[in-house]
């Protein structure tokens, strides 16, 4: 299942949160953080919908949530069994209303379903009811983009669409958008030999500052996935 560029931002920050807060596991309720902090997309407008007050429910959230030890964690976060089974009830919500990506909505959708989850229950308490954001979700229509590659979670088989194999590390950096010319050649699975061809012969998106090519890594995954490269 592609996840769309949204849903796989919002995972990000879910894996951030959890580093955040000292927690071990990704739980439902991190994933619900993540969506609220990216914050469009079709799940937002469900939420606006419900006539939910963010902060409020990020509030909410932090406060079902017991912290732990702050930046305790630096190696890869792990998923847990909610959070593992609320993904899956995001695929199969996608799958059931026809789509071919796996959206903010799905993913909220997910969230619901695991009702002993903490991102369920948070919801529960702002009046969201799971058949209402359902009809909402396949009323409202957001284009959300897909992205290119994929990745596998330490303890799962599942994967999400993510820019590189950096994405669900714990980095504890928001919003690092920026790449040096090596990162741009990894994310794009290519030598720097021909990273320094694109720049050449391709309208790349990047910008030269200090005699250093920089990129974003979004706009580099829009321009890969428009898909109007020349045939090398």
């Amino acid at each position: 299942m592609i996840y769309s560029e949204r849903a796989r931002i919002a995972i990000k920050y879910a894996n951030q949160e959890t580093a955040r807060l000292g927690h071990e596991n990704i739980g439902t309720g991190h994933i619900l953080l993540g969506l609220i902090r990216q914050g469009e997309g079709t799940a937002i407008e469900i939420l606006k919908d419900a006539s939910v007050d963010i902060d409020e429910l990020k509030n909410e959230l932090e406060a079902l949530m017991e912290e732990g030890n702050r930046g305790a964690f630096i190696g890869r976060l792990k998923l847990g069994t909610r959070a593992m089974d609320a993904l899956r009830y995001a695929e199969e919500e996608s799958k059931n209303m026809g789509h071919q990506y796996l959206g903010t909505e799905h993913l909220l959708l997910g969230i619901m379903r695991e009702y002993e989850g903490v991102g369920a229950k948070a919801l529960s308490k702002f009046g969201v009811v799971l058949q209402k954001a359902r009809s909402i979700a396949q009323a409202v229509v957001v284009k959300e983009e897909e992205p290119a590659e994929t990745l596998t979670f330490q303890n799962t088989g599942m994967t999400l669409s993510t820019y590189n194999n950096q994405v669900i590390s714990n980095t504890q950096e928001y919003g690092n958008d920026i790449l040096d010319i090596e990162e741009a050649s990894r994310l794009l699975k290519i030598s720097i030999d021909d990273m320094n061809s694109l720049l050449i012969n391709e309208n790349i998106p990047s910008r030269k500052i200090n005699g250093q090519w920089r990129f974003s890594r979004s706009a580099l995954i829009k321009w890969l996935g428009d898909g109007n490269s020349k045939d090398y």
